[in-house]
């Protein structure tokens, strides 16, 4: 499988390729830190009732049922995604824990989101952004379709981390996360692609500046799992 390397429609390919594996994946590869990750990012959403929710990227829709649980009984969700075959099962996911009237899932761009302005209480994203060709549109359009005073989360593996635990991590993600994500998988490939997005992503303070210069106040951002993840944290003005 060749590299995606943000072609739109490689990375397409690439998702509904390993969505059936996508769940264990995760767990296997983040030895089940992931649901810690997604959990402290939904924390960082501001509590509403009745808040509507949207989640770009939303996959399997892990991020989604976290807001409903987290959120309560007045909460509602959409999630979007470009990968057909992740939304599959993310839709599947979605019925199974009797959410489908709080959880609607549907296909969407992240560059040209399909909702008027300030429609939604808050928007997140969780290891989505570095797929994004431009990313700093997709913040812009999350923050567009968000409420004055609400919320931009994004969740994202960091490029830079200590440099004790840096070459360790490497290491990891360039050798043993690809041949486990092969094994996993079937594919040959699959989880080249991941390491590379990684690696080339802008680190936590660019990050920042980008949610800045897209018109968000108050971004700050949490290191989390020694520096392996960030959760930034912006308002709309």
């Amino acid at each position: 499988m060749d590299s995606p390397a943000k072609d739109p429609a490689k990375i397409q390919s690439m998702f509904s390729t390993i969505a059936r594996r996508y769940d264990l994946l995760n767990r296997v590869l983040s030895l089940g830190i992931d649901r810690r990750w997604r959990t402290f990012a939904v924390s960082q959403l501001p509590a509403v009732s009745k808040g509507v929710f949207l989640d770009v990227a939303t996959g399997t829709c892990d991020v989604a049922l976290e807001i409903i649980r987290r959120q309560g009984p007045g909460a509602k969700v959409v999630g979007v995604d470009f990968s057909e075959g992740m939304l599959e099962l993310g839709r599947e996911k979605v019925r199974k824990s009797g959410n489908q009237e709080r959880i609607e899932v549907r296909f969407a761009d992240a560059t040209t989101l399909p909702f008027e302005d300030n429609s939604f209480d808050a928007s997140i994203i969780a290891f989505g952004i570095r797929n994004v060709r431009d990313y700093r549109k997709g913040i812009s359009e999350m923050g567009r379709v968000v409420k004055s005073g609400g919320k931009v989360v994004i969740l994202e593996f960091a490029s830079v981390q200590s440099g004790f635990f840096r070459p360790l991590y490497v290491f990891y993600i360039t050798r043993i996360l690809p041949f486990i994500g092969e094994i996993i998988s079937g594919k040959k490939g699959a989880y080249q692609y991941l390491p590379d997005s990684m690696l080339n992503f802008p680190p936590p303070e660019k990050l920042k500046e980008a949610m800045e210069e897209s018109g968000l106040h108050d971004v700050h951002y949490h290191t989390l799992s020694f520096g392996i993840t960030t959760v930034h944290v912006g308002t709309v003005p």
